[in-house]
């Protein structure tokens, strides 16, 4: 009998929107753990009221340069390697120019577990232990090997250590590309990555103004379940969405027409929100430092945030593929005054979170 237990046929075809609601002042802080243990993330959005002046300052002090940087495989198993970079701080990886579909994909995800997502002839030449891939469905097309840089058995005495040594030098010899970025394990803010041949890339920046619009009523969702409140939170979802693309369906002008019918949420009264949008690779303990020192403001915050599509793990280190989108993000709408926080996380159909 196969130990290889597929999902029901209706969760490998449908996307998911998972909403919480989470007190700020809450030890439990459900909020913050749904940006910490989303390791690998590209883009960041953040909508607040254009009266809230530190946005870029706190940007500045938490987002810096990541690195493009070509290794072999077996070079992030080095014992100098996991000392001076994996154990001291957060350092996060993820192979370039490889489909999670198609390639062998290997990603570190900042506290220190090595994660390979390997096609069949991969996984039966390279010979470790593994466990069969959710996805694709396709019954042992891919399989999962997580190894903790950390564990005592990365001892370089121990024999695990020197098969798992053994077995990269002789499957993956050529050097892999990888984005990679190095931060401080407490706070996030970046901290320079002196391997050599590392080139440096800038996270790019972007700030826009829109003025008098109607931002959906998160302080009326927070009032109460309601027999609509699923499809004002979804609607509330969408709008967050919307207003960091840039679409025009949430100024101040828009109205439904035969071309667009969308209609806007329960909204607030008008306000003039600015929106920054960073695109880069980005540490999620860098995000949540940001979050913390945007809610000093005492002012409602949306933040919008984007993980890699050929990531092979989103939430917790569970298993993520790619199917008709590789979506995996979330959005949080914090309001202050109500010492609340709504998290959406969206999982595409081939995500093994729930």
């Amino acid at each position: 009998m196969s130990s290889h237990i597929p999902l029901p046929k209706e969760k490998h075809h449908k996307s998911k929107l998972y909403v919480t609601r989470s007190s700020l002042s809450s030890p439990k802080a459900e909020h913050i753990k749904a940006i910490e243990t989303h390791p690998l993330n590209y883009r960041l959005s953040i909508i607040v009221p254009s009266s809230v002046k530190t946005v870029q300052q706190t940007l500045a002090k938490y987002i810096g340069p990541y690195y493009h940087v070509s290794l072999k495989l077996s070079d992030l198993i080095d014992p100098g390697f996991i000392a001076n970079y994996v154990r001291r701080n957060a350092l996060i990886a993820l192979s370039r120019n490889r489909f999670i579909d198609a390639d062998d994909v290997f990603a570190i995800d900042g506290r220190g577990t090595l994660v390979l997502s390997v096609c069949k002839d991969t996984y039966e030449t390279l010979g470790l232990a593994g466990s069969q891939a959710q996805f694709p469905l396709r019954r042992g097309s891919r399989f999962i090997i997580k190894i903790d840089l950390l564990a005592e058995f990365m001892d370089p005495m121990k024999k695990y250590y020197q098969r798992v040594r053994s077995r990269f030098d002789a499957v993956f010899a050529e050097p892999v590309e990888f984005l990679m970025g190095y931060y401080d394990a407490q706070s996030g803010t970046p901290i320079t990555l002196d391997l050599p041949g590392a080139s440096a890339v800038d996270p790019q920046l972007t700030h826009s103004l829109s003025k008098g619009v109607s931002g959906p009523s998160v302080e009326h969702l927070l009032d109460g379940q309601t027999d609509t409140w699923n499809e004002q939170a979804q609607a509330a979802f969408e709008w967050v969405g919307l207003a960091v693309s840039g679409s025009p369906v949430v100024g101040s002008s828009w109205s439904p027409s035969s071309a667009c019918a969308y209609q806007p949420p329960v909204s607030s009264p008008p306000t003039d929100f600015s929106i920054f949008t960073v695109t880069g690779m980005l540490c999620a303990k860098a995000i949540s430092s940001i979050v913390k020192e945007m809610l000093e403001s005492s002012s409602n915050i949306y933040v919008c945030v984007w993980g890699f599509e050929d990531a092979p793990i989103s939430w917790k280190l569970y298993e993520h593929n790619y199917y008709t989108s590789g979506e995996n993000m979330y959005a949080q709408l914090y309001v202050p005054n109500k010492n609340s926080c709504l998290t959406f996380q969206a999982c595409g159909a081939w995500d093994a979170f729930s």
